[in-house]
C-alpha cells in the first residue's frame, strides 16, 4: 500500500510538471560579454538543478577525502579502546577465577592501551592486587608507583588499597601513612576506619582499638556481637601488657561497660593481673561482682584459685556457700568450696563437697583434688585410685 502511493506521487509530480513546461514559455537570457545567450526557462530550471546536484556531491567528496586522515585515527583509537576494554575484561574473569599470574600480565597489557585515567587506575590496581597475592611485592609496588606518577598522591582508591595490601604484609608503618593520605581526602570514610582498626591490631595498640571501636559502632558499621567480641580482645591485650598499677587497674576496670565487666574471659585475665600485682582481694571482689551480674562456672573455678588467706579466705568460702543455694548443681562450684574447706583444713566437709562434684559430672580435676586430699590423710590407696580415675578421664578427652 505505501509503494503504491509513492508510484501515485510520483506520477502525479510527473503530470504536473510536465503541463507546468507546456504553460511556462518564459526564457532566461544571460549575458556574459562577448557572448549574449538566451535559453528556455524550462531548460534553464534543468540545468540549474544538475549543476547543484553535481556541485552537492563534488563538495562530499572533497570533504571526505580532506577528512579521511582524522577518520582513520578515530577508528584506530576505537579500536585500541575496545581491545582494552576487552583485555580488561579478561583479566578481571582470570582475577576471579584465581589465575593471578594472568590477570596480572592482562591487566598491565590493559594499562598501555588506556588513555583515560580512570580506566588506567581501574587496571592498575587490578594488577597490583593480582602481583599481591602472588606474593610478587616488588611488581605490586611498580604498579602503585606508577598510580602516583599518573594520577599523584590524592588519589583515594590508590591509597586505600596500597593501606589493605601493606596491612596484609604488616608493613605497619607505610600502611599507617597511606591511610592518613586515605584520611585527608575524605575523613569520614567508614572504609578507612575499618583498615586503621585493623592497623592498631597489629601493631598491639588496644587504647586506640577501643576508640575506633566506638567510632564504627557510632557509624553502625559493626553489629553488637561484633563490637562485643573486639572490645574484649582489645581488653585482654591491655591486660596482657600491665603497665597499671592496681588502682590504676581498678578505675580502668570501673570506666568499662557492665557486659564487659561480667565478661567470664576477661574477668578470669582481671584476676591474673592483679594476682599479678600482689592484690588478690581485688581480684576477689571483681569475680564476685561479675557473678553477681550473670554466672558462670568458670570463673567459680577460678575464684577458688586466688592466693587469699585468714579472714578474706573466711569470706571467700561463704560467699561460695551462699552460691550453692542458688546453683546446687554446679559441679564447678562444688569443685570450689571443695577446694576452699581443704585451704581451711576442713577435711570432711571437703571430701563431701569433691564427691558431690564428681557425682554431678566426674571430672579430671575433681578426682585429682580428692586424690589429694586422701593423700594428706594418708589414705594411700584410695588416693591412688582417685589418681587412676583423674588420668584416664584425661587421657579420655
Amino acid at each position: 500500500m505505501k509503494t503504491l502511493l509513492w508510484l501515485i506521487g510520483l506520477f502525479a509530480l510527473a503530470v504536473g510538471l510536465t503541463l507546468f513546461a507546456q504553460v511556462n514559455t518564459g526564457y532566461a537570457l544571460l549575458f556574459m560579454p562577448p557572448w549574449r545567450v538566451e535559453l528556455s526557462l524550462n531548460v534553464f530550471i534543468i540545468l540549474l538543478a544538475v549543476f547543484v546536484t553535481v556541485l552537492y556531491f563534488a563538495l562530499r567528496i572533497v570533504a571526505e577525502l580532506t577528512g579521511l586522515p582524522g577518520r582513520v585515527r578515530a577508528y584506530r583509537s576505537r579500536k585500541k579502546a575496545n581491545l582494552g576494554v576487552k583485555i580488561e575484561r579478561d583479566a578481571l574473569m582470570a582475577f576471579s577465577e584465581g589465575r593471578y599470574q594472568r590477570a596480572e600480565k592482562l591487566a598491565t597489557e590493559a594499562m598501555s592501551l588506556c588513555r583515560n585515567d580512570e580506566a588506567y587506575a581501574v587496571n592498575a590496581l587490578l594488577a597490583a592486587r593480582a602481583a599481591h597475592l602472588i606474593r610478587d611485592f616488588d611488581r605490586r609496588d611498580h604498579h602503585f608507583d606508577s598510580l602516583r606518577k599518573r594520577l599523584g598522591p590524592t588519589h583515594l582508591a590508590t591509597a586505600m588499597t596500597m593501606a589493605e595490601l601493606l596491612l596484609d604484609e604488616r608493613r605497619f608503618g607505610e600502611a599507617g601513612a597511606a591511610l592518613e593520605e586515605a584520611r585527608a581526602i575524605s575523613p569520614k570514610l567508614t572504609a578507612a576506619l575499618r583498615l586503621e582498626l585493623r592497623l592498631r591490631q597489629g601493631e598491639g595498640n588496644p587504647d586506640a582499638v577501643l576508640k575506633l571501636v566506638e567510632q564504627l559502632a557510632r557509624a553502625e558499621a559493626l553489629d553488637e556481637e561484633q563490637v562485643r567480641r573486639l572490645r574484649v580482645h582489645a581488653c585482654l591485650q591491655k591486660l596482657r601488657q600491665q603497665q597499671m598499677t592496681a588502682r590504676e587497674l581498678a578505675e580502668w576496670w570501673r570506666r568499662l561497660p557492665e557486659e564487659d565487666r561480667a565478661h567470664p574471659q576477661l574477668v578470669q585475665a582481671l584476676a591474673d593481673s592483679y594476682e599479678t600485682l600482689d592484690a588478690p582481694d581485688l581480684a576477689r571482689e571483681a569475680i564476685e561482682a561479675a557473678l553477681n551480674i550473670s554466672w558462670s562456672s568458670e570463673l567459680a573455678d577460678k575464684y577458688s584459685l586466688l592466693s587469699l588467706t585468714g579472714e578474706a579466705l573466711e569470706k571467700q568460702l561463704a560467699k561460695a556457700e551462699n552460691w550453692l543455694s542458688q546453683h546446687p548443681d554446679d559441679h564447678r562450684l562444688l569443685l570450689t568450696l571443695g577446694r576452699l574447706c581443704r585451704a581451711r583444713a576442713l577435711w570432711g566437709k571437703a571430701q563431701n563437697y569433691l564427691e558431690a562434684s564428681i557425682a554431678v559430672e566426674p571430672t579430671a580435676v575433681a578426682h585429682a583434688e580428692l586424690g589429694q586430699l586422701c593423700e594428706q590423710l594418708e589414705r594411700n590407696n584410695e588416693a591412688n585410685r582417685h589418681y587412676r580415675a583423674s588420668l584416664d578421664l584425661a587421657l579420655a578427652r
